[in-house]
């Protein structure tokens, strides 16, 4: 993962994810972020 998502990562419990221009999902959990970001290599973490 890039540093800037490692810094949100250890910052917040909840991650809300940007998969395509008008998809937005909350994840929970690290191993679902991962997920989402390793399916969707455009994903954007938003916060």
């Amino acid at each position: 993962m890039k540093k800037s998502i490692k810094k949100i990562v250890t910052k917040t419990k909840n991650f809300k994810v940007r998969i395509d221009h008008r998809t937005i999902i909350t994840v929970r959990t690290k191993e679902a972020l991962k997920y989402w970001l390793t399916e969707y290599p455009q994903a954007q973490v938003l916060s």
